[in-house]
């Protein structure tokens, strides 16, 4: 198991022993995906896991550019095959019903900064979903991104509330947008970065 796996194992092992139960929320994309693979052949209690997406497309759960499936396809089998899995395109109210803050928020980001399906043409059209003051909110939207689905997004201020949050960087160029994010208003990330709830892990897997 790579360190990043181990880390993400750590905290959600530690997460057990103090509540008997982890809440993993969890991003789609290429990024996690070893870290997916690592983590289902581990030796945690995946019985007393509770796992569920930041955000999904609207497509069927067997389509290629499904989140549910990639989960499916890396993280919920072998040994984490008994994890207890709450489906946000599905059921997100039960998604709104797990215990706050999360446990660990593990996110991704898209080359225009994005996380979640907060894009920069929302910055403009709904900055209520950048408020990390406003209500926890799941989301709906229209056809956006690339693949360009409607999709379902945790709000900032829902991503927030979490006890750790580890944001995911695959390449030098995603790297550099973070680095621009920091003081860039048109950058979604620039709401992640810039706010004084939780501090944001940056990990770089490239």
């Amino acid at each position: 198991m790579n360190s990043n796996s181990s880390l993400i194992h750590n905290i959600l092992s530690e997460a057990i022993i103090k509540n008997d139960f982890a809440s993993f929320i969890v991003s789609g994309g290429s990024s996690p995906i070893s870290i997916f693979q690592d983590l289902n052949n581990s030796d945690l209690d995946w019985s007393k896991v509770k796992v569920s997406l930041v955000d999904d497309r609207f497509v069927d759960k067997s389509h290629d550019d499904s989140n549910e499936k990639l989960l499916y396809d890396h993280l919920l089998i072998n040994n984490a095959v008994i994890a207890n899995f709450v489906s946000l395109k599905s059921n997100f109210e039960d998604v709104l019903k797990i215990n706050k803050p999360f446990d660990l928020m593990l996110l991704g980001m898209g080359e225009d900064a994005h996380f979640a399906s907060l894009f920069p043409s929302m910055i403009q059209t709904n900055s209520e979903y950048f408020d990390s003051a406003s209500d926890d909110k799941i989301i709906q939207t229209e056809p956006m991104g690339d693949p360009l689905h409607p999709r379902i997004t945790m709000n900032l201020s829902m991503i927030l509330n979490s006890r750790r949050i580890i944001l995911l960087v695959s390449n030098e160029k995603k790297y550099d947008l973070v680095i621009q994010a920091k003081i860039n208003k048109k950058l979604p990330l620039y709401y992640l970065l810039n706010q004084n709830k939780v501090e944001i892990e940056i990990i770089k897997t490239y």
